[in-house]
């Protein structure tokens, strides 16, 4: 099972910072994949973007919305419902996603 996260969660307002350290804990706690899914033409632009800010060390694979993927995909209409991802609540998603993979 894989961890997929929009691509809206790396953007403004959202910390790319704290995205980081959510794939970082992702792959090296949890041992998952992470995916970042994105739309269909800016898949280059986001690799780019999380590459420029040090965000993609733990990203192995960017798809487009339209690629399918078994796995927990978080967004605000994914599996785990998170629009922002900040220093105020990426210690939240952690646990949600500990949470989701135990059951």
């Amino acid at each position: 099972m894989v961890i997929m996260y929009d691509s809206v969660l790396t953007e403004p307002p959202s910390s790319v910072h704290c995205f980081r350290d959510v794939t970082l804990y992702v792959q090296v706690f949890l041992n998952k994949d992470n995916i970042l899914k994105c739309p269909k033409g800016t898949r280059t632009m986001y690799w780019n973007w999380i590459k420029s800010y040090g965000a993609h060390d733990y990203i192995k694979e960017l798809l487009t919305y339209e690629e399918e993927e078994y796995g927990i995909f978080i967004s605000n209409k994914g599996d785990i419902d998170f629009n922002i991802l900040n220093e105020g609540n990426y210690g939240d998603l952690i646990n949600i996603i500990k949470q989701r993979l135990i059951l």
